[in-house]
This record gives structure tokens, C-alpha cells and sequence, in this order.
């Protein structure tokens, strides 16, 4: 199934924004984002026969300014870990992958940040 099948389930009603892909696009999103105050962050998408306006066009490249930054780690999974499909058996075996995925794309960011921005020296306490 689809997640943007879900979308009404995602939304709890006290974000601030939505920011999403195309495949969110509809006149339903933008109408339950307007009912709960929700700023609308949906990229647009083009239609045989009527394509994305320069304006549009414009949003989207905005939007996706916002968005790289919770897509990567997807992209981590799947281009580092081999996670682009799932190879186990079970939601249960599968929740355990990717947070072992996960655990292990935060270990390497933050040795990451140490080799670039090292520790300060720790002052002892007590």
C-alpha cells in the first residue's frame, strides 16, 4: 500500500507544515490542510495536458531544499545497507534491519562530527 494511501492517519493535527512529495498532491490534502491550520508544503505535480507552471516549478525546488534533509537517510539505507526492499520474513525481523540501519547511519554521522569538529575538553564534575 502506498503511504500517501495513509495520509489521514499521519496527520494528528498539530503540525505546523506538511512538507511531502508529489505523490501527496490532491485537492483532499490541500482541503484537510486547510482545515487544520496546516501550512501546506506538498510539491505539486503536472497533468497530461497540463503541466507544472514556472511558479509551481519554483515551490517545488524550494520545498525539496526542506525535504533532502529527512530523505537521506532513506537514501542511506537504501544505497549503503542494501535496503531498497525488504529481505526478511516477518514485520518483526524487519523493524530490527533497519533500526540496526539506523543505530549504525547515527554511529557513522557522529564520527563523522567528531573527526570534524572534535570534543571540547571535558572539565570534571563533582
Amino acid at each position: 500500500m502506498h503511504d500517501s494511501v495513509e495520509r489521514d492517519t499521519l496527520l494528528l493535527g498539530d503540525e505546523a507544515a506538511l512538507y511531502a512529495d508529489a505523490a501527496y498532491s490532491s485537492q483532499a490534502t490541500r482541503d484537510k490542510l486547510a482545515k487544520f491550520g496546516i501550512a501546506d508544503r506538498v510539491q505539486r505535480k503536472g497533468y497530461r495536458a497540463h503541466p507544472l507552471s514556472e511558479a509551481d516549478k519554483t515551490r517545488n525546488a524550494e520545498i525539496a531544499v526542506t525535504r533532502s534533509g529527512g530523505e537521506r537517510p532513506f537514501a542511506t539505507y537504501k544505497s549503503r545497507y542494501g535496503l531498497g526492499r525488504t529481505r526478511l520474513m516477518g514485520l518483526a525481523k524487519n523493524l530490527i534491519l533497519f533500526g540496526l540501519a539506523a543505530v549504525a547511519h547515527n554511529i557513522q554521522k557522529g564520527a563523522k562530527f567528531l573527526l570534524l569538529f572534535g570534543l571540547k575538553e571535558l572539565a570534571p564534575t563533582g
